[in-house]
Parts: structure tokens; sequence; C-alpha cells
């Protein structure tokens, strides 16, 4: 869904902040739903935001908050944050009403329940609790006031700056990044496929005819899939699922939750529905990251090295043990994780948890004592760049996706090569053919590294052998 705030209103906006930025985009609500919990998921503590609302009078006004959004419930301090009109009745008719002076403590209000809310006495505060859509429009539960906190000069009121209608067609927030925004270059910075059918179809045709090494009889590919909650692991199955399925699909739970919505191991096989037939590899799906459950290291073990079975329930507070039923006593190279995919947000690299980066370094220790390969799949392009949002095409000539990829790596410990773009399908209804190069590039990546994991374990195997038969 592209972005809805025009240029020129972006540069009326970035005059009255008083810097050179740009805006990314954090939240949506005809994309992520209408709810207050998602909005300070997405958007708490990540730095100055900009709230614009578009209702259906065709006026679009909202808040500007220099501080950090947060759910403590209090309320939020902050000298610098104004409301505004950007759009009056479908002409442009730029306000801004800066906060009282005396009132800057009480600027927005940090309540988890509530969406954008500023003003101690709600002068803006956009909805309570969760919105469902009727028709095309929002009808939000909030309220306009307009009351002390902001200053209210030449007679503007609540219905010369809302229409006094809080009726929307969508509700953005925007985060405010210093600088001047990303660029769209035209030498990419990594090689870009040729964006048609015929890419299409021969990374579909190749997927279809994987097959691992056959001197190793291993029947299939397992990748395991590996992120902070959120960050989109489980779209990425239903991603790949429904391209070869032909149709959006959504059979792993996905979402933004509190806790992982990924409650049980599962190593998900790929069914291609123009043939029939299943694929040679296995996506293979676990718990999401969480600060509040650290990730169990003996657990994890067991995972890697095929110990842990199909649909086994994780339980943060019994964790898998060789005496847990189901236990998989001696796993052979079939059983084996052959390579391991990190799913990273694009968007919320830089304020991703420290306990969670700890247990991403903490797990590489364990990939590494075990040469298993590792790729990091980069999600939420659109949230970085809108110029990727509007055209996919735009990945590998976009300045942010090559900052976030350069970022991650240096995160991540790996190199550039091994950070692959992907788009999940979200809000789409219909496959693309963009989106679908992207994911089976990325796919076809990591297959290539489980198959030489696999060459690797099978001379493994061979100097085991014979450093067994000089002993004997």
């Amino acid at each position: 869904m592209p972005e809805l705030l025009k240029r020129t209103y972006r540069e009326q906006l970035a005059t009255w902040i008083g810097k050179t930025c740009h805006f990314r985009l954090l939240y949506k609500i005809s994309r992520d739903g209408c709810s207050a919990t998602t909005f300070h998921q997405q958007c708490d503590n990540q730095g100055p935001t900009v709230t614009v609302l578009y209702n259906t009078n065709n006026t679009i006004f909202g808040g500007y908050l220099s501080q950090n959004w947060n759910s403590s419930g209090g309320n939020i301090s902050d000298a610098n944050a104004f409301l505004f009109r950007l759009q009056y009745n479908g002409s442009s008719n730029p306000v801004k009403l800066p906060v009282n002076a005396s009132y800057y403590n009480y600027a927005g209000s940090g309540i988890s329940n509530y969406g954008p809310s500023f003003g101690g006495n709600s002068d803006l505060m956009a909805f309570q609790g969760n919105i469902s859509k009727s028709g095309k429009e929002f009808v939000l539960n909030g309220s306009v006031s307009l009351t002390s906190g902001y200053y209210n000069y030449n007679g503007y009121d609540t219905n010369s700056i809302t229409n006094s209608n809080l009726r929307v067609t969508d509700l953005e927030v925007y985060l405010v990044v210093d600088g001047p925004g990303p660029k769209i270059s035209d030498k990419p910075w990594r090689e870009s496929p040729e964006w048609n059918t015929e890419t299409c179809q021969k990374l579909n045709q190749s997927l279809i005819d994987y097959k691992p090494m056959t001197e190793t009889n291993v029947t299939t590919g397992n990748i395991l899939l590996i992120g902070q909650i959120g960050a989109g692991k489980s779209s990425f199955f239903n991603s790949v699922n429904s391209i070869f399925r032909g149709k959006i699909t959504s059979k792993a739970s996905s979402g933004n939750f509190e806790h992982s919505v990924t409650t049980a191991y599962r190593k998900y096989k790929i069914k291609d529905f123009s043939s029939g037939k299943f694929l040679n590899f296995r996506l293979c799906d676990t718990r999401g990251l969480e600060e509040e459950f650290a990730m169990d290291v003996q657990e994890i073990s067991f995972l890697l090295d095929g110990n842990i079975p199909d649909r086994y329930q994780f339980n943060p507070m019994v964790p898998f043990t060789s005496e847990t039923p189901g236990y998989i006593k001696d796993p052979d190279l079939q059983d084996k994780i052959h390579c391991v995919a990190f799913v990273v947000d694009s968007s919320t690299v830089d304020v991703m948890p420290d306990k969670v980066r700890k247990q991403m370094k903490d797990l590489q220790v364990k990939l590494n004592q075990r040469n298993l390969p590792q790729v990091v799949l980069l999600t939420k392009l659109d949230k970085i760049c809108p110029e990727v949002e509007e055209d996919i095409k735009n990945t590998f000539s976009s300045s942010a996706v090559s900052d976030a990829v350069v970022r991650v790596a240096e995160i991540m410990g790996l190199p550039r090569g091994h950070v692959l773009p992907v788009k999940n399908y979200e809000s789409e209804t219909k496959l693309k053919t963009g989106v679908d190069i992207l994911v089976m590039e990325a796919l076809q990546q990591c297959l290539d590294f489980a198959d030489d994991f696999m060459d690797e374990q099978l001379d493994k195997m061979a100097t085991d052998g014979k450093l067994k038969k000089e002993k004997d």
C-alpha cells in the first residue's frame, strides 16, 4: 500500500520541525489494522514521529511529537510538539498549532489502550482499543477538543482543523529521520534480476527441480527460520507457499502480537500445485525470539542436530531434553538443519532489543561450531523506502535498502552477500512477479548454501571413516 503523505506536505512538516529530515512509515491502519496494541508495538521508543489522519471530508491533520511514544501510562513532556492541518476540504491549507509553553509537560499521552494521543485533555486523541474497518473507512472513537494544550490562534477551532470528523480513510505514523531521504540510484548496488515473467518462471522451475546431493542420501534440504517476533519468518513461509500454490495463502500463523504466534516446531512441506508434488526442501519454523523468554541453549542445539520431532509443542517454562517424549536419539543428516535464515525487520534494525540481539549472537556461536551456513532475510523493505513500496523493482537501487544491508551485515558479522532483501506477502491479495522473484532468489541461495553444508558433511564422514579404519 503506497504512502499517502505527499512530497509537498513532507516539505511543509520538515519546515515546521526545523531541520532537514525525511519520513519513514512505521504504522498504517489500512495495512496494519487499527489497534492501540499494534500502534505501540510499532511506534514506541522509535524516536520523533508525525501522526497523520486522512478524513472522509478530504481533510488532512495530525500531530508531531519529538519524544518517544511509550506505554507507561503517564504524560509525555515535549516542548517541541505541535498539532497541524495540511489540507482542508481537498485544498492545501497548512496551519501549525504549537504546544502551549505552560502545557508542554502534557504534550502527549503514553497510555497503552490509546492510539496516538496529544495533550493531557486529549486535544487530539485518535482512537482507543481496536477499530474495525467499516466499508472503506474507519470510524475512530477518539476525540478532538483543542483546549488549552495547543495554541489556538486566529479563531481556529475543532471544526476548522478537522471538520469535526474522525471518520478516516487512513491514519499513518511516520518516523522523522535526520538528513535527506533515501535515493534511487541509476547504478544498482547489487546485480538486479530481470523483473519479468521469464525470470520468475525460471526460478520457479529451478526450485521445483531442486534435489539435495544424491551422495548424502538426504531427500530434503532443511532451512531453519529464526527471528524476533513480528519480523516476518512465518510470513516468509506463507509467501513461499503462496507462490507454489498460485494464490495468496496463510497456512502458518503470522501477525504482530505481544508474544510469538509460533508455538510448535514445524518442518513445513511445500507443494507445487501445478504438478501436485511436494518439493525437496522444508522450511522449519520455530518460536520467535522475545525479550521475556530467553532461548534455551541446549534446546536449540537439539533442534539444529535433528533431535526434536516435527510438531513438538514448545514450553518456555520446560525446555526440551533427551528425556522428552519424541526425542530422536540417533538423528542422521536427513534430520539435521542444513542452513539457518535469520529473519530481520529492516525498519527496526537499530532498535532491536539488546536481549534479542544477544540471543542471536549466542545462537551464532552454536552455528559456527557446526559450520552451519547463515543468511539474513531482510524483510519489510516497504517501511524504509517509499520508492520500494511503490515499485519493488527499486530494491537494488535504493540507498535505504543498501544501508540496511550494510548495517545488518555488520551486526551479524556476515558478508553483505549473505543479507537477502525480501518482501513478504502481507497486505496483498494477489501474487506479484517482483515479490515472487525476490522470495525465490533468497530461497535458492539458502538451498545452495544447504548443499554446501551437506557436501562438507559428506567429506567429514569420509574422513572420519578413514580415521576409524586407521585406528582399527
